[in-house]
């Protein structure tokens, strides 16, 4: 089904990337351990990370299982945050510098989808490059779009994994329990 663009920056990018702002302003500790790793501008795979915490907050499909996402984390040589981070670099680097294909990359999550992912990443590294609320920018250079999209599915993909069985002591706590 076709969309009109304006009305999915109007009414689900903008909602989201609100929110993501929000909850970017204080990520939990394990967050920033995940991220201590990510591409530069790290405050873009902040966004990105707090992106998905906004998906699942506010739209059931989101919080469904990804069992493939499971899966490519149990095959991985490495554990815990260093399988996370690989398999979030993986993922990111996947993806196309323009909107994807449905079943394609940032689609496989479940949630609002890979367009609207699209114009978020692109949203989000503007807000980082350019000053947010604060007028301070958290990048200093310019990105083309297939970096910031990059920089932010890496963060977002960290979100994604952590909420799975990733490590040898046990599930993480869900991505908006603060309390980790």
């Amino acid at each position: 089904m076709r969309v009109k663009t304006e009305l999915v920056l109007e009414q689900l990018v903008s909602r989201v990337l609100g929110r993501a702002l929000q909850l970017g302003e204080s990520l939990p500790r394990r967050a920033e351990d995940l991220l201590a790793e990510a591409p530069e501008p790290v405050a873009l795979a902040r966004l990105g990370y707090a992106g998905r915490m906004a998906e699942t907050e506010m739209f059931e499909p989101a919080r469904r299982p990804m069992p493939w996402l499971a899966e490519l984390l149990e095959g991985r040589p490495e554990s815990g945050r260093r399988a996370i981070a690989t398999v979030s670099r993986e993922l990111a680097a996947e993806e196309p510098d323009e909107k994807p294909d449905p079943g394609q990359g940032s689609w496989r999550v479940p949630g609002p989808g890979g367009h609207v992912r699209h114009f978020l990443a692109l949203a989000a590294a503007n807000e980082v490059v350019h000053g947010g609320s604060n007028g301070k920018p958290d990048a200093t250079r310019e990105l083309s779009a297939g970096e910031a999209k990059r920089c932010f599915l890496y963060g977002f993909y960290a979100c994604c994994c952590e909420g799975l069985d990733a490590s040898p002591s046990g599930p993480a706590a869900s991505p908006s329990d603060p309390g980790r």
